[in-house]
This record gives C-alpha cells, structure tokens and sequence, in this order.
C-alpha cells in the first residue's frame, strides 16, 4: 500500500462514493480527481474507452432529460474521441478530443476541446491524463490530472463540473463493479 492507498473499507458503493477528491489549483489552471473503483484497472480502463460504456455513466452526471447524441472512440495513440450531448436549458455540448498515449490498462492521456453549439472546435485544448492503479483485491485507484487553457472560477467549478463529474464517475463505479 503506497501514501495514497486508502485505508478504509471499500467494499460497498457508498464508501467508494466518499473515496473521491477533487481539488482545484490555487491559479484555477489545473484540477485532481482521485477516485476509488470497485473493479481492477482493465475494466475501469474500458469504461473510459468503450463507446458501450460511456453511454451509460458519461451523460449522467448531466441535468435529467440530457440525451447523449454522438459517443466515438478510438482508444489508439493518435486515436480520436467524439462526445455530444444535448441539455435542456443549455442545448448541444461536445468534447473532441484525440488520444496522445494510451499505455492499457494503466494510462490514458489526451488532449480535448470542449464547445458549445454546432461548431468546430479552436484554440489551445485541456491536457488530461489518467491513471489507474490496481490494488488490494480487485479495486483501482484512479488519479486524473487535468490542466486547462483559462483559469476556471473556483465556485463555478465546484458547483458545475465538479459536481457533474462526481456524479457520472458514481455512475461509472456502479456499472464496473457490478
């Protein structure tokens, strides 16, 4: 077990639930998510790659009635991505991104565009990696680094995209450790 193991007892969804940190940076140009899974790195690992699986925990940290349009996924080094979701109140919403390493099961990296609307994604992407780390009997300890373009509000952070993806990664741990 390494200092960033946990140390309590991950056996049910809720602990797990509670096994997740987010931290934004103090400049607002980066943020961590460490979360705890209930299955080993290469299921975990598929989750975040599968087209199959996506569209089941992807859109639901998203409102209700947000249908998840387009889900594409080429998990190769160079390999593209391609997410869009339709939300009430907001309308259509994609992530483009492309795949800068994959190294299966332990690390995805990529580089994404996030745009509202029907356009074409620009300017400088969000660089993120993930990393899973297999431990006790059958858990993954996945780490996310993710370093943005523009400096995020940290209340608005919070309340949206933090609490989004909180949402979806419980929705993804049901789904894996089933």
């Amino acid at each position: 077990m390494n200092e960033s193991t946990p140390r309590t007892d991950l056996s049910t969804l809720d602990a797990r639930r509670g096994s997740a940190r987010i931290e934004l940076s103090d400049d607002g140009l980066s943020y961590q998510c460490v979360r705890t899974f209930g299955a080993p790195p290469d299921r975990v690992f598929r989750a975040f790659t599968d087209p199959a699986d996506l569209r089941v925990w992807f859109p639901s940290g998203a409102p209700a009635g947000s249908d998840l349009t387009v889900c594409e996924s080429e998990p190769v080094a160079g390999g593209r991505y391609h997410y869009e979701m339709v939300i009430p109140e907001h309308g259509q919403m994609a992530w483009h991104g492309v795949y800068t390493a994959i190294d299966r099961p332990e690390r995805i990296a990529a580089d994404e565009w996030f745009v509202m609307g029907d356009v074409d994604p620009t300017g400088p992407p969000t660089a993120q990696t993930l990393t899973f780390e297999p431990f006790g009997d059958g858990f993954t300890m996945m780490t996310m680094q993710v370093d943005l373009p523009d400096p995020e509000d940290p209340e608005t952070f919070m309340e949206q995209s933090a609490a989004g993806l909180t949402s979806s990664l419980n929705t993804m741990d049901e789904l894996v450790s089933a």
